[in-house]
């Protein structure tokens, strides 16, 4: 029977003794088994503030946490009440222990087994600290009868006093790990508190399993004196050195540290870019706002240099609402090979984009493609949009340019990397010169290509847009009367487009052809989405030819080219481009009404008769910005940053002088007030025009960022087209040639007007529905496309099988096909030559 009842008398009853002797030691045992407890729980809580800190690394340098690293807290919750509850249990033990181990001890003392005495001054429930030094002292057979056979235990207080350093020490740096983690105001300040707290969890574990030496120490003690002096106490092993204790368990957490603190994501993650490797930085929703809130991934990709890198290039890519991963292939396939041989390359998804927290409302942004800009339109778009996205209505600032410039710089602190060449293409020139003017320490070379100048307001941009996109589409129409094919398909190409606008605005039409599947169906063309198809086509001259060559057929009867065209570039919006996302950017960066009132849409209307933009062919482009007056989160200001004027790094400025979308003027301003600033300007041209084959664009650019030369002179002029080679409209609906190289010369034509192989960008495969049945599947393999005939009937009453392939370096092309009547070898290069059997004859035929 176990009690607490102290033994006073100096001959106590032997038996009561005993037990008292045997319910001490017992305690002091369990107690000390406790303690293994605690330092597990500690090396719990400890592995998961080592484990935050590894988190906080791929985090914004700016936030002190995430939601997944409170989460991961959270889910220990458990464990840390488990501790405070063992840790009072402890000491409720602990105390009762001692109190009743101390009055044992003073009954061994007065039989010699413990040096020292009792303090007969004090009682029993009064005691002082001193009193139970008694526990610590040299027990075991009495020093004058001790025979060498004997134990004897030396003193305790060592132990003792090490355990009160050791816990004292981890109280002291627990209170200053709790107080740098509440007060961490960035993602280093929040590393350090978790790693603070990481190493008191290991003082902790230490000072809790010596605290557990030192209570088995006091157990072992007792029963070793109480052995001494005839009382039957139960021995087990004697207690181990405190460091054969500490070591293992010290050991297996210093061990598991490194597993903790790995990083918390792979070295990349799964990318769809072949060519790069992917990786991921967690971001604050607000780069302005405070260090703990909501945050955003944003996924980027490294494309890595061949040889030893000779810098970094980031490319941010066009829109908004483009993704950098998805545009990388076909890009990287565009630059100059010494480039991409010597350059590490970025691209990422913009925040808002892709895989960066992507939303996206192709749906509503369809429906608005196809129907008049008007407030009502622009009103039932924004809500349809944002519930379609399912972004909600509040915090849609967070997809500025600011905040993903912002996050461009998160990337680079990610990387590594001290300073970079920033290429900007298109919308991507805004968030290169933000970053610029925030970071301007941190690059080596700003390259604008199709350029934005950020000093323009909204209207004042959009009304130059419009007006461009109309010097534009004259500049095409005039093209035509300067080529004698297209001359002599439409006379007047700009009158015919007025005749079919009107025609189109007094009566929609229903044009039947097949898809991009080869399956036949009713599309409906509209006036709105043939100057949507018209203002995206304009960008490019391969797309104006397309233009003018679909005019031409239009003139003859034929809308199938002109519907095909409405049908796959009508929405206005680039292929690939997020509609939420470019109109989330768009205005969160800009505000449209120049009143106090956010939906003036009759000021803004104003503005644009003022400035001539609404008298032109192309006045809807002005409206693009319609939207932006219903979006919720406007600016509150129409004041636009100051332009880049005294940056340290050179700024390259490319641009063409048809480039509809960003006017040459723009660029020619931006390249003017900077201090080092270089314009390449391309007469006609596309809108970007890096990377696209023209070496006097492309070597200033190379020589720089390879070898630090700059071009001799600050404007350099380069030439280009109007338009790709008109391709004449051919017969397509007559059963019948006049001989079969007029029917293979059809095939050809009818392939390469085709819109979707026209403007393919070269990347993987993709099939083209036949105008009347069957298809053709185009495939890129190096400098070859290789095609598959399946059933194709570019022209009527003529289903093709085969193959074939056109060499891009030589402009060579070749068709091994069959059809019902016959089959036939056709080339086509500086000359055209066919043979086989055709209409049951055998041809020979050049031309």
């Amino acid at each position: 029977m176990e009690t607490d009842d102290p033994v006073h008398e100096p001959a106590p009853d032997a038996a009561l003794f005993d037990a008292a002797l045997a319910r001490d030691i017992s305690r002091g045992r369990r107690l000390a088994a406790l303690t293994w407890l605690i330092a597990v729980l500690h090396a719990v809580l400890g592995l998961v503030s080592v484990r935050q800190a590894a988190l906080l690394v791929n985090i914004d340098r700016h936030l002190a946490t995430t939601p997944d690293i409170e989460a991961l807290g959270a889910s220990v919750l458990l464990v840390r009440l488990a501790l405070v509850g063992g840790v009072v249990l402890v000491v409720v033990l602990a105390v009762r222990w001692l109190r009743a181990a101390l009055l044992t001890a003073e009954i061994l003392a007065t039989q010699g087994a413990i040096e020292g005495h009792r303090n007969e001054t004090a009682s029993a429930g009064r005691r002082a600290l001193r009193d139970y030094g008694l526990l610590l002292r040299p027990a075991g057979a009495p020093v004058d009868r001790a025979s060498w056979w004997d134990v004897r235990i030396k003193s305790g207080r060592r132990l003792a006093a090490t355990t009160v350093v050791v816990l004292v020490i981890a109280t002291i740096v627990g209170i200053v790990g709790a107080i740098a983690s509440a007060v961490a105001g960035d993602g280093n300040a929040a590393r350090l508190a978790r790693g603070i707290i990481g190493f008191d969890a290991g003082l902790w574990i230490a000072g809790t399993l010596l605290a557990g030496a030192v209570s088995a120490d006091i157990a072992w003690r007792i029963a070793v004196a109480g052995r001494a002096v005839g009382h039957f106490a139960p021995l087990a092993d004697a207690p181990s050195r405190p460091l054969i204790r500490l070591a293992p368990a010290l050991l297996i957490f210093v061990g598991l540290v490194p597993i903790a603190a790995s990083p918390s994501v792979a070295p990349s993650i799964p990318c769809r870019a072949s060519s790069l490797e992917c990786n991921q930085v967690v971001v604050p929703v607000d780069h302005d706002g405070a260090a703990t809130q909501p945050v955003i991934t944003i996924v980027y990709g490294v494309h890595r240099a061949s040889l030893t890198p000779k810098g970094t290039l980031v490319v941010a890519v066009g829109g908004p609402g483009a993704s950098g991963l998805a545009s990388a292939d076909s890009m990287i396939e565009t630059f100059d090979s010494s480039l991409v041989d010597s350059y590490d390359i970025v691209f990422w998804d913009q925040r808002g984009v892709g895989r960066s927290d992507g939303h996206d409302c192709p749906i509503a942004g369809g429906i608005y493609s196809n129907v008049e800009p008007t407030e009502t339109s622009a009103r039932a778009f924004v809500d349809a949009c944002l519930k379609e996205a399912d972004t909600g209505s509040t915090g849609l600032g967070r997809f500025s340019t600011h905040q993903a410039a912002e996050d461009l710089e998160s990337i680079r602190v990610r990387l590594g990397v001290d300073r970079f060449a920033l290429y900007g293409e298109s919308y991507g020139t805004e968030l290169a010169q933000v970053y610029a003017a925030a970071h301007p320490d941190r690059l080596s070379a700003l390259i604008l290509d199709g350029s934005v100048d950020l000093t323009l307001t909204s209207n004042q941009f959009w009304a130059a847009a419009a007006r461009s996109f109309d010097a534009t589409l004259n500049a095409t129409f005039l093209d035509c009367s300067n080529d004698s094919l297209c001359r002599h398909d439409v006379a007047d190409p700009a009158a015919a487009y007025d005749h079919l606008i009107a025609r189109l605005q007094r009566t929609p039409e229903v044009v039947s052809y097949r898809d991009l599947t080869g399956q036949l169906g009713d599309h409906r063309l509209e006036r709105a989405s043939l100057e949507g198809a018209v203002g995206s086509l304009l960008y490019e001259p391969a797309g104006r030819a397309l233009i003018l060559r679909a005019i031409a057929a239009s003139e003859t009867g034929d809308d199938v080219p002109i519907a095909r065209l409405a049908d796959l570039f009508g929405p206005g919006i680039s292929l690939g481009v997020s509609s939420f996302a470019y109109h989330a950017v768009l205005c969160a960066d800009y505000r449209v009404s120049p009143t106090a009132d956010s939906t003036d849409i009759g000021a803004v209307i104003e503005q644009g008769k003022a400035s001539g933009a609404l008298s032109t062919r192309t006045r809807s482009v002005y409206f693009a910005q319609l939207p932006c007056l219903y979006w919720p989160d406007q600016p509150t200001s129409e004041v636009r940053p100051p332009p880049l004027t005294d940056q340290p790094e050179p700024i390259f400025v490319l641009g063409a002088t048809l480039d509809p979308i960003t006017p040459i003027e723009m660029g020619r301003s931006i390249a003017s007030r900077a201090r080092d600033g270089y314009l390449i300007q391309s007469k006609g041209g596309p809108h970007v025009t890096f990377g696209r084959g023209n070496p006097c664009v492309d070597k200033p650019i190379v020589d720089f960022l390879l070898d630090g030369r700059v071009p001799p002179l600050r404007t350099t002029y380069c030439t280009d087209v109007v338009a790709s080679r008109y391709i004449p409209v051919r017969r397509v609906d007559t059963p019948t040639y006049s001989d079969a190289l007029d029917a293979m010369q059809t095939v050809e034509d009818e392939l390469f007007a085709d819109p979707i192989y026209a403007l393919w960008g070269g990347q993987g495969d993709i099939t083209i529905g036949c105008r009347f049945g069957g298809t053709v599947t185009i495939r890129a393999t190096g400098h070859h496309d290789d095609f598959t005939f399946a059933d194709c009937s570019f022209a009527r009453s003529m289903a093709l099988d085969g193959t074939g392939a056109y060499d891009l370096e030589r402009d060579s092309l070749q068709f091994d096909v069959t059809f019902p009547d016959g089959s036939l070898h056709y080339t086509s290069d500086s000359t055209r030559h066919v043979t086989g059997t055709y209409r049951g004859q055998e041809v020979d035929q050049t031309e």
